[in-house]
């Protein structure tokens, strides 16, 4: 378990819409303003009208949104819908080695393309190489957090490319950063993308590693990482 200090300045509003894929109406100071939500997932249980945001303020010439869109609060419960901040956690974990298996690893490089795809990171543990795609999870029913939250193809892809390295010999995984406090565990969310799962199938007896972090935001400006957690299954 680890603790991070976030250095944004928070403001707190209401959620009022979603307006569309990357844009959202809140209303902050008692005034409706825009806002850039980094997140294209459906979020149905986490996007709920009167809703309570913590917002960070981003002025730019040019740019619709005063606002990013950071965490929502719903029912208690602190969500981070910044799809960005998970690769910013899991740097932390991988570097402070907080991940059991991948203890003495490094990251090298981040965005890292291979063939047609883009992994998030590159690791690193003297000569051996670990290649590691992230995945955001926001998506939680019964204490059970699952990925996708809409059918795709991204992620296929991604987890095709992984595949394909085991195949050649080389070390990979897939780590899903859940991003809310109140999952048991987690397990591919079948029902919205079977495909998504059965790749997935393929990839753990290829022999791509899954890995699993939780984040919790706490409003006073902090992200408790809970590493190894929740348990991952296909059940």
């Amino acid at each position: 378990m680890a603790l991070i200090r976030l250095h944004e300045k928070f403001e707190r509003g209401v959620f009022l819409r979603r307006l569309n894929r990357f844009l959202v109406e809140v209303e902050v100071h008692g005034k409706t303003a825009l806002a850039h939500l980094a997140n294209s997932g459906r979020l149905l249980t986490v996007l709920v009208p009167n809703a309570e945001v913590y917002l960070v303020r981003r002025q730019r010439i040019g740019r619709k949104s005063g606002y990013d869109l950071f965490a929502v609060q719903h029912s208690h419960v602190p969500i981070i819908v910044d799809t960005r901040y998970s690769s910013v956690a899991a740097r932390t974990s991988v570097q402070k080695g907080l991940i059991k298996s991948l203890k003495g690893y490094r990251v090298v490089k981040e965005n890292v393309r291979v063939n047609n795809s883009l992994l998030d990171m590159l690791l690193q543990r003297g000569k051996q190489k670990f290649f590691l795609e992230i995945k955001c999870v926001t998506h939680v029913e019964e204490k059970v957090a699952m990925f996708p939250d809409a059918p795709t193809k991204r992620g296929r892809k991604h987890v095709n490319t992984l595949t394909r390295l085991a195949e050649q010999g080389y070390d990979s995984g897939i780590l899903f950063s859940v991003q809310r406090p109140d999952a048991e565990k987690i397990r591919p969310y079948r029902e919205m993308d079977p495909l998504f799962e059965q790749l997935l199938r393929k990839a753990v007896k290829k022999g791509v590693k899954v890995f699993t972090e939780m984040l919790v935001f706490k409003p006073s400006g902090m992200v408790e990482i809970k590493t190894d957690f929740p348990p991952f299954s296909f059940v």
